[in-house]
């Protein structure tokens, strides 16, 4: 890299310099109008040297396999780059280098795909300064490619232009799903904070607020207008004031749960932290407020006070369906019954469950009532 890094600063353009140094002239003499129109003439040309023999700057960016260099020279010597590059994964590391991913861009008239982000050089020059100066041309740029707003769309569209429910979240509570749609869309903005035209991202906002509504709507039996009457509220977040969905749970002596829709800002950020986790219970495909209220074994019914509570895993629902020519236990039928990979249970039936022994425990009754059985190994 200090091969490829040289050179202070670019040269200044003679040819902008001389058209600036006459509008500074006129302007002094009081010919403001010619001052004025040499100055827009002069904004028609870079300000510096664009393919400075003596400037070059190389810069290295790596996410596990993937990696962008950066680099301002000649085609020539990106190429060159590029084969020492190969050359040296081949003889050293024993890898080969893609030559379907490994692409030369030119910056200015394409952009790079690096990380789901598009990678270009900003030119605009109409964007000025306080002093009158263009102020982004030359600068990196970071913005979300067009196809992923359309795909993230295209989930609540499908072969439709109408946005349609998400049924398989219908058997969930409103607040896991409010909390699941607000969990993804968060996501997703605070992963393209850094570009700029994340305000873009107004258009899936509206597609998933539609979706939302009509996913609660679906599940409650009620229309859209409703849905909103009984969760709108609004919701103050750095000086701004938002329309958002909530929906609160209260609980004894703890502070109430609470999912939200909307109140997230799309301002644009490019020093802005990685943020993506969501504070609070994450949400998921189970009743996530029932789990947090009800320390209670889902199995027997066993509470917490009596007995530590615990949570089974399976690795895929698939694995519920293996059992070819018998009856299925009971805790398997509750999960599949509930299409979820996991289930709270108690250490008893936790252990019986894990070491493949029969049930100490029954089910619960319809009545919430437990029984052993009479011989208990």
């Amino acid at each position: 890299m200090p091969e490829y890094t040289r050179g202070a600063r670019r040269k200044f353009n003679p040819a902008y310099e001389k058209l600036m140094h006459r509008a500074k002239y006129l302007a002094r003499k009081g010919r403001k109008a010619q001052a004025r129109a040499l100055r827009t003439q002069a904004q028609q040309l870079p300000s510096i040297v664009t393919h400075d023999p003596d400037y070059r700057r190389l810069r290295y960016c790596r996410y596990a396999d993937d990696f962008l260099l950066g680099f301002i020279g000649p085609k020539a010597e990106a190429e060159a780059i590029k084969e020492r590059l190969r050359d040296f994964l081949r003889e050293t590391l024993k890898l080969d280098l893609s030559e379907t991913k490994t692409l030369i861009t030119h910056a200015r008239t394409e952009s790079a795909r690096f990380l789901n982000y598009e990678i270009h050089t900003l030119h605009e020059d109409t964007k000025w300064d306080r002093h009158k100066r263009r102020s982004v041309n030359g600068n990196i740029g970071l913005r979300i490619p067009k196809e992923v707003i359309e795909e993230k769309c295209r989930r609540y569209r499908q072969h439709s232009r109408k946005v349609l429910p998400r049924t398989e979240l219908i058997n969930d509570s409103e607040f896991t799903i409010m909390a699941l749609f607000q969990a993804e869309f968060r996501g997703l903005v605070e992963y393209y904070r850094l570009a700029y035209n994340l305000h873009r991202l107004t258009t899936l906002d509206g597609v998933m607020e539609q979706s939302l509504t009509k996913t609660l709507a679906v599940k409650l039996q009620i229309s859209v207008p409703k849905v909103y009457k009984h969760y709108q509220t609004t919701f103050q977040t750095n000086g701004k004031t938002y329309k958002v969905l909530q929906v609160i749970i209260e609980r004894e002596r703890k502070k109430p749960l609470i999912a939200q829709w909307g109140g997230i800002p799309l301002t644009w950020n490019i020093k802005a932290p990685l943020n993506d986790e969501q504070k609070g219970p994450w949400p998921s495909r189970s009743e996530l407020e029932k789990r947090l209220l009800a320390d209670t074994c889902e199995y027997c019914g066993t509470t917490g006070s009596t007995e530590p509570i615990e949570v089974h895993h399976i690795r895929a629902l698939k694995d519920l369906e293996k059992y070819p020519g018998r009856e299925k236990p009971g805790w398997v039928k509750i999960m599949a019954a509930r299409r979820r990979k996991t289930l709270v249970l108690c250490r008893t039936c936790h252990l019986d469950i894990t070491y493949g022994h029969p049930m100490r425990k029954q089910p619960k009754s319809p009545h919430g009532s437990t029984r052993l059985e009479s011989g208990m190994r």
